[in-house]
């Protein structure tokens, strides 16, 4: 099925609902924490099927939910801006390197390729905010961030292998048949790239002047041939 630009309304609509998510997920997070950081990142979920169901759309609505849930149930205030970069980064990589349709057929090697994907943007984002947190605020210092980032990302990674995989595939043609699914960074990229109209008009202006030199050495080409083999042609009109 073909894949339609979502109109305004459905853009607002979806970031509400991303936002909204979000943040409730962060909050669920808090049951394994450490003060002013949650050990437990659910919302890894959410940012390994939205980029593929809702594109910037959910990038938007992450990146505030995840301010909303590093000021609000972090308690870091307008640091909680951090936690909105560590939604970028997870969710951008995603978007980008996830194969199309990567867990909708049975393909294993895109199945593999999107469990490594999931892992790296796992990896990639819990280590900025670890490291974030040494410098602003302080946190934490380099040796207890690094002690910190093996249990954090291992609590984590087996959620989100599991999880993420089973929704795409479960979630992701219903939102097709909807028209609210976006797809790969690439499929986006491609359903709203403009057509290159000057160059296009450009082309069709030097067509123009080809075509009669074209037609022109055709005809010369095969008055040519009619001189080089007068019997045959006589013989062709005679029939």
């Amino acid at each position: 099925m073909r894949m339609q630009k979502q109109s305004k309304a459905k853009q607002a609509s979806i970031i509400a609902v991303t936002t909204a998510l979000y943040t409730v997920f962060f909050a669920l997070s808090y049951s394994i924490t450490l003060p002013n950081f949650t050990l437990l990142y659910l919302p890894i979920i959410l940012l390994g099927v939205f980029p593929v169901w809702f594109g910037w759309s959910g990038l938007v609505g992450s990146m505030i939910g995840g301010f909303i849930g590093g000021a609000m149930v972090e308690g870091l205030g307008f640091l909680g801006i951090f936690e909105s970069v560590v939604a970028f980064i997870i969710y951008f990589i995603n978007w980008v390197l996830i194969p199309k349709k990567a867990a909708e057929d049975s393909n294993k090697r895109n199945l593999l390729a999107l469990l490594a994907i999931l892992a790296t943007s796992l990896f990639a984002g819990t280590s900025y905010i670890l490291f974030q947190y040494t410098i602003l605020p302080q946190l934490f210092d380099t040796a207890t961030a690094l002690v910190i980032l093996v249990p954090t990302f291992f609590i984590n990674l087996p959620i989100v292998l599991i999880t993420c995989p089973a929704l795409i595939r479960a979630v992701s043609p219903k939102l097709r048949t909807w028209g609210m699914y976006t797809g790969n960074f690439s499929e986006w990229r491609k359903r709203n790239t403009k057509p290159n109209y000057p160059l296009f008009c450009l082309l069709l202006f030097a067509n123009a002047f080809k075509s009669p030199s074209t037609r022109g050495l055709s005809g010369h080409h095969e008055t040519s041939n009619y001189k080089a083999n007068p019997r045959t042609s006589y013989t062709t009109a005679t029939r």
